[in-house]
């Protein structure tokens, strides 16, 4: 008998650990900090009745469930680009079921791998237009002129079907962000060069957005503010790479075109279209995320509210005090408003709710024109742009932090 019931508690260890560890898996491909991530996964085990011992890294984890059971390492693998947000969601459910003990770990797997098998709600064309929109609503945002708008919408279309593209591809992925600057910077200059349209090097934020790394550069410095040295600082190595893919990109696109760079910097911070156009801007770019990452319905209402609490939160904060206070009040509104959505609707995860919002804050975009500064030779306006950008990432992490303390008497709070 005695052996029997042994056999039966590591048996259910086993199942535990493995429903832990695909779960730790699928979180982290979502790229949602490694302390949420460790969080989720203690509770888990404790509404099972077991103590884990979880270390997690954003490309491994290990986890150990008693003495003698301890799962072996694990990739995380995760994939370039993003999972749909609608898994997302999806994952979040499960985790509310495992967290009240509601599912078995061997449901819970199978309940998981159901999910990652989704396809994309809108299929490529949703993406395609979803990332036409979702361009036209960071132009709107930056620098709402009729050409921008055009400039956004034309390359926008051509980043879209890149992505297209690149569906399946991982290997593929991981150059796109390179050949997605190559090919739209050389668009766009050349049009510069013969005169077709006039502008700055600004002109391609909103078309390379996507792959501006803000969110990782935030996510990272949460970490570290909240003591994941590892994670964290990987997390700012790995996006600070990306920028510097970017650019690469965009340097050979001003060697193909042979445009001089000093005309590439006129600066043009001219709304030409009324004090409406940003608030347009946010509801445009929240129906292209809508269409590009999948968002579930039920989630829409949730995100634009949210979407529109970072924004304005930012914008009191830089009438009342500056640009840092209004990245930090928009970063700490929107991590609020996530979690009470969170626990009060119980179906729709701050993550989902508040991950659009990053690209309202537009850390990412910063980045890259304060590395873009280094084309002209300008390396003291450079440092002062990265020390902008530095203290802006800062801000944010902030805010996410405090946020995150504000509202911990809600996660604790157990879900009915």
């Amino acid at each position: 008998m005695e052996n029997n019931e042994l056999r039966e508690n590591e048996t259910s260890t086993n199942g535990l650990m493995e429903f832990l560890t695909e779960l730790g898996k699928a979180l982290t491909a979502s790229g949602i900090s490694v302390v949420d991530i460790t969080s989720i996964l203690g509770k888990i085990a404790l509404a099972y009745e077991s103590k884990a011992e979880i270390l997690v890294f954003p490309t491994m984890i290990m986890i150990k469930i008693g003495e003698n059971e301890s799962a072996p390492l694990n990739a995380a693998n995760q994939k370039p680009g993003f999972l749909p947000l609608n898994q997302v969601s999806e994952i979040y459910q499960l985790i509310y079921k495992a967290e009240a003990g509601e599912i078995s770990p061997k449901d819970g797997k199978k309940c998981l791998r159901k999910i990652l098998s989704e396809k994309h709600q809108f299929g490529a064309g949703g993406i395609f237009i979803g990332y036409i929109l979702f361009s036209v609503g960071i132009g709107l945002l930056l620098q709402p002129t009729p050409e921008q708008l055009l400039v956004s919408g034309g390359l926008g279309a051509i980043v879209g079907f890149l992505l297209i593209l690149s569906r399946g591809r991982t290997r593929f992925l991981l150059i796109l962000p390179v050949i997605a600057a190559l090919i739209v910077s050389s668009l766009f200059l050349y049009s510069i060069k013969i005169g077709l349209i006039t502008g700055s090097i600004a002109m391609l934020l909103p078309a390379l957005a996507y792959f501006l790394p803000g969110a990782t550069l935030t996510t990272g410095m949460f970490e570290l503010a909240y003591g994941e040295i590892i994670s964290g600082a990987s997390r700012v190595i790995y996006g600070t790479a990306i920028l510097f893919l970017i650019l690469f990109g965009v340097l050979v696109g001003i060697q193909i075109t042979g445009i001089s760079p000093e005309s590439l910097f006129v600066a043009n911070t001219m709304n030409g279209l009324g004090w409406w156009a940003p608030y347009l801007g946010v509801i445009t770019f929240a129906l292209g995320m809508y269409l590009l990452m999948s968002i579930r319905n039920k989630d829409m209402p949730w995100v634009i509210l949210i979407l529109y609490i970072a924004f304005f939160g930012q914008q009191l904060g830089n009438h009342f005090v500056g640009g840092f206070f209004g990245a930090f009040s928009g970063s700490l509104l929107m991590a609020i408003s996530g979690t009470i959505i969170e626990r009060r609707d119980h179906k729709t995860p701050s993550f989902v709710s508040i991950m659009p919002a990053f690209w309202i804050l537009v850390p990412g975009s910063l980045g890259f024109m304060s590395l873009a500064t280094f084309i002209n030779q300008h390396y003291f306006a450079a440092l002062s742009d990265a020390t902008v950008v530095a203290m802006t990432i800062v801000a944010i992490s902030l805010g996410l932090l405090l946020g995150a303390v504000i509202t911990e008497p809600l996660k604790e709070r157990e879900i009915i």
